[in-house]
């Protein structure tokens, strides 16, 4: 039961990621709208934010990787030690470097795009296009992983719940398993969404 109840946890906390990201796309926030006055933001704020973006990836990407680990591990429970230390080792292994190493690459990508554009002095060369388009197409491939991502939390964390509470695995059986994990993630979300800002503004109160 207490691995049941660390992938119920875990799970809360993907599906409150992925719901914030959905509210914060939606509702409109107060600096959305930047005066003609605003101050441009110095390179300490500007490096202060990008560090807290940082921080929270690497946080959801740690649960989500802690998660993976914990379901491999529940597949071989009832085998041999030593297959379930290779098990989640292998398992492991491979989030830790798909994950990181993943995101890595996509992060350095028009880094990656800036040295082909400079990696001789003529124009418009094979390993300009190739540059310009590493370069051009990062905002892109970013904005593109912040929606297959949200999905991606909201999938993930209702998988979690459906297939680990007895009440949910029977509740719409003529609904495609996709579509219930889904509206799980988002429900369960949204849910503790309402409760953080509930207890946020209580405190400041």
């Amino acid at each position: 039961w207490a691995v049941t109840v660390i992938l119920i946890l875990g799970g809360v906390y993907l599906a409150f990621e992925g719901a914030e990201k959905i509210y914060e796309f939606i509702v409109p926030h107060k600096h959305d709208h930047v005066s003609a006055d605003t101050q441009p933001m110095s390179k300490a704020e500007i490096l202060e934010l990008e560090k807290s973006k940082v921080k929270s990836a690497i946080l959801t990407d740690f649960i989500l990787s802690i998660e993976i680990v914990i379901i491999a591990l529940g597949t071989v429970i009832e085998e041999p030690l030593a297959t379930q230390i290779a098990v989640v080792s292998v398992v492991a292994l491979l989030a830790t470097v798909g994950v990181y190493g993943i995101v890595a690459l996509i992060v350095r990508m028009d880094e990656f795009g800036a040295r082909l554009i400079n990696i001789n002095e003529e124009t418009n060369t094979i390993s300009d296009k190739i540059g310009q388009f590493f370069v051009s197409a990062l905002p892109k491939v970013i904005k593109a992983l912040a929606v297959i991502g949200t999905i991606a939390l909201l999938l993930v964390s209702g998988g979690i719940f459906v297939h680990n509470i007895e009440f949910l695995h029977h509740l719409l059986p003529n609904v495609p398993g996709i579509i219930v994990e889904f509206l799980t993630g988002l429900v369960v979300g949204f849910v503790a969404l309402l409760i953080f800002k509930g207890v946020k503004s209580i405190f400041k109160k």
